[in-house]
């Protein structure tokens, strides 16, 4: 089945001219079910089709784009209560993925969506802030022993926190790939280059680390059901990095993080879907290795809905993404523990 939602941002102009009834109806289904009607709605809007949009199809994505402004207003009210806590730690706290990249008002962050607030600090830091979290109102919900042991043992990431008032989530990093890996990523370049944020405690790491951070949550997990939102992202986020000149730093940087692959990977699957110059002129530097391209395309046929391929690849995807997440001998003691866990409870 053709993805209208890959049109669309594929070429707004276009798919506004050209799009049927129908067209509008299947995109529509298909924009709600990845969260992705604010940005269609800004795609359109910069591009200045948003006349050509019929009536009934525009209201419902000014409806998602209220409700992304209105995600955007709490964010930042959440961000302002943790302020107080930024002034009594001793370490750095850097945003990552959404929280980021609104806080940094980039391109990508126009009608993105988000569930939580995803925050690093240093591994040897994270009993601090966690504890002043506590003091904050956040709290551990119940969870089985086993799945807390997951996350205190082989994760990069402490349990979620949530707020016992306020509802709201944040995801205590120490890292953003699993250290139960055999991959060993240096993360030390995301705190040493971090971007200090004006007026606020928090910091974010540079537009290269953002990028790569984001290649290695795509290309190295397991999860195929946000990939089209992920993928979209990711090519704006390129767009930004080639329209400031930093396509040569964001390889060093890839290469200093040990995520050259994943980032040469996604790279070339943004020339498969959104073909542009900038693109090919990254792959064409004389440091980057060649993509994985079976591996690749593998990835473009989970971004389908149906079909055999489709579902045989995304059984692949999920199959390699807990393999490069785990260690063998940790991955096997997993396959049979969780299950052992679910029997017992």
């Amino acid at each position: 089945m053709r993805s209208q939602l890959l049109a669309l941002f594929q070429a707004p102009a276009d798919y506004a001219r050209q799009a049927t009834a129908a067209d509008w109806t299947l995109l529509l289904a298909q924009l709600r079910k990845h969260g992705l009607l604010a940005k269609a709605y800004f795609k359109l809007q910069q591009t200045a089709e948003l006349d050509r949009v019929p009536l009934q199809v525009s209201r419902q994505l000014q409806s998602g784009a209220k409700y992304a402004a209105k995600q955007q207003h709490s964010l930042f009210y959440e961000l302002q209560q943790l302020e107080p806590m930024l002034q009594q730690l001793t370490c750095p706290c850097l945003l990552l993925k959404g929280a980021a990249y609104r806080a940094l008002a980039l391109p990508v962050s126009h009608g993105r969506l988000f569930s939580d607030i995803d925050i690093l600090v240093p591994a040897s830091s994270v009993s601090e802030v966690k504890n002043k979290l506590f003091f904050c109102g956040f709290y551990e919900p119940e969870m089985a022993e086993y799945d807390r042991q997951y996350y205190l043992r082989w994760s990069h990431q402490q349990p979620p926190l949530h707020h016992f008032e306020r509802d709201s989530v944040i995801d205590l990093h120490h890292h953003i790939f699993p250290p139960a890996s055999a991959r060993q990523l240096n993360i030390a370049p995301l705190f040493e280059q971090a971007v200090a944020i004006p007026g606020s405690g928090f910091k974010t790491p540079c537009l290269q680390h953002l990028f790569v951070h984001a290649a290695v949550h795509l290309f190295w997990q397991e999860e195929t059901h946000r990939s089209l939102k992920d993928i979209i992202d990711l090519n704006d986020q390129f767009s930004v990095l080639a329209e400031q000149g930093l396509l040569t730093s964001l390889s060093e940087e890839a290469i200093k993080i040990g995520a050259a692959q994943a980032v040469t990977n996604v790279v070339y699957v943004l020339t498969q879907l959104f073909p542009s110059d900038s693109a090919r002129a990254y792959l064409q530097q004389a440091r980057v290795a060649a993509p994985q391209r079976l591996l690749c395309h593998c990835f473009i046929n989970t971004l389908q809905d149906k079909g055999v391929m489709p579902a045989m690849c995304k059984a692949l995807w999920f199959v390699r993404g807990h393999r490069l997440k785990m260690r063998w001998s940790i991955l096997l003691y997993h396959m049979l523990a969780k299950p052992l866990s679910l029997l017992r409870r």
